[in-house]
């Protein structure tokens, strides 16, 4: 019998909403999912109300298989909204009890796979998915938290440097910004008996944009040491969002079968594990380890019995950055040439289908890689999947994701050739031709108009369908949120 996988995004952007239903086709899973006008977007929250409706109304439908629910959706309205939402602790709190009975109507038809955010504290001056103050506070707020988390571990000398920072803050600014971070942590805390008690299956406390240093951080370690006191083994919490629901649907098919797949990983630099990964605080190695046990991955040194190889791409030194933010160094072209070289090498003397972890960039794909394997277009045979985009752990998880949905869909004979080529083919659009050539020109025009966009993008669709020998027909691009972050490609896939 198939399988059906229940999805509740956290809103409805395409990473988030439409890439997990291509990852659940690829492995062979029915999909049910509120339709797009339920889910939350830059500007609206989610309707809370009717989407819970929904998904009990989903359950009941479905004859048995998987929820992925973000729970940020259904307590907030979204990931944007649970920074903004001005809802109490009593009312959010009174959201979350439903889970019980959801779990209640599954009646042993489904298991729940939960992704709960960490409110993240971003280093800039951008408040386009933040409270209005963060226009003129941000990096402020920032450094404050950072000292706050110093100072609770005993680094830091004296107080004079904390008590600077936060004269640059308004005190009602403060208190507006602890008092949302103490009811999100409330939550996050009841969320965690709800795993105890066997209402939600499997979670993961997601942490987007963070330093080495904050409250967010703060709040991961004692999230996790809570866990731990209530033996709660299956909560995990780790950088990363977007790729969360991903990460999820891997998990749960990869846990379906004993034993889950064996990879083989390998960097394309010898000092690539210890290279910082841009927003996350951490570096790079540390991330791939939380996306790999995240999924259920089993991780092995030696390339006989192994399902599939994992190449991870970074520089020498540093992690590049196709975006610039003011007050930060440009670092949108490193030096890739040798390690880029080696990731076509490593392809070749692959035994297994591999996986392309592009994380030599974060906010696009390295171009020289691109290069190197369209010049070599043979080589897309042995390719699963390819990630190139936004921060290291949204690339490694996606990649992984899909790698996973490729093993499974090979284990019960399914896996088509035309699906795989199709993720590939939407992600090197996506995180090569409009995230590294494509929204620089936009972001220097200023302009969002579809019909530019199309103009720009077509050429590169070309290229790469030619490299993977796939042919789209009629694609149309959008900028779904009305910005450059991120493009939409619909396409007729033949």
């Amino acid at each position: 019998m198939q399988q059906t996988a229940i999805l509740l995004p956290v809103d409805n952007r395409p990473i988030t909403y439409l890439f997990p239903q291509l990852i659940c086709r690829l492995a062979g899973l029915k999909v049910l999912i509120p339709p797009r006008n339920l889910m939350g977007s830059l500007i609206a929250p989610t309707n809370i109300d009717a989407l819970s409706s929904w998904l009990e109304q989903a359950v009941i439908q479905a004859s048995g298989g998987a929820i992925f629910v973000c729970l940020d959706s259904l307590l907030y309205g979204g990931l944007i909204p649970s920074r903004r939402s001005n809802d109490s602790l009593e009312i959010i709190l009174s959201r979350a009890a439903k889970i019980s009975n959801l779990k209640k109507l599954c009646a042993g038809k489904f298991k729940i796979y939960a992704q709960a955010s960490i409110m993240r504290i971003s280093d800039n001056y951008d408040n386009t998915e933040e409270k209005p103050y963060w226009s003129q506070y941000g990096r402020e707020i920032f450094h404050w938290s950072s000292l706050l988390h110093k100072q609770e571990a005993g680094l830091l000398d004296s107080g004079s440097e904390l008590e600077a920072v936060e004269a640059q803050i308004k005190s009602e600014i403060r208190d507006d910004y602890l008092a949302t971070r103490e009811r999100n942590f409330a939550v996050n805390k009841k969320i965690i008996d709800y795993v105890v008690r066997c209402d939600i299956d499997y979670l993961i406390f997601s942490q987007d944009d963070s330093g080495k240093y904050g409250l967010n951080v703060l709040e991961k370690e004692k999230l996790i040491q809570i866990a731990k006191e209530k033996q709660a083994t299956n909560i995990r919490a780790y950088a990363g969002a977007d790729e969360v629901l991903m990460s999820l649907i891997a998990h749960y098919l990869n846990t379906q079968h004993r034993p889950p797949p064996k990879i083989l990983v390998q960097y394309s630099s010898p000092s690539g594990k210890a290279i910082a990964s841009n927003y996350e605080g951490q570096n790079i190695g540390s991330s791939f380890a939380c996306q790999a046990e995240a999924q259920g991955l089993q991780v092995i040194t030696e390339a006989d019995n192994t399902d599939f190889t994992v190449i991870v791409h970074t520089g020498s030194t540093i992690q590049g950055d196709h975006i610039c933010l003011p007050g930060f160094n440009d670092s949108s072209a490193i030096d890739t040439k040798t390690s880029a070289a080696r990731v076509i090498d490593l392809i070749k003397q692959a035994k297994t289908p591999v996986v392309i972890c592009d994380v030599a960039y974060a906010n696009g794909a390295d171009p020289l890689l691109i290069d190197l394997l369209l010049q070599h277009q043979q080589l897309f045979k042995q390719i699963w999947s390819y990630a190139g985009w936004n921060t290291t752990g949204n690339t490694i998880g996606c990649a992984l994701a899909v790698g996973s949905a490729c093993w499974y869909a090979m284990s019960h004979n399914i896996l088509s050739e035309q699906d795989r080529k199709s993720l590939l083919f939407l992600r090197l659009l996506d995180d090569w031709a409009y995230q590294t050539q494509v929204r620089k020109e936009l972001m220097a025009t200023r302009s969002t108009d579809n019909a530019l966009v199309a103009s720009l993008m077509d050429k590169y669709a070309n290229i790469i369908a030619k490299g993977l020998d796939f042919k789209p027909q009629s694609i149309q691009y959008s900028l779904p949120w009305h910005r450059t972050f991120e493009v939409e490609v619909a396409t007729e896939l033949s």
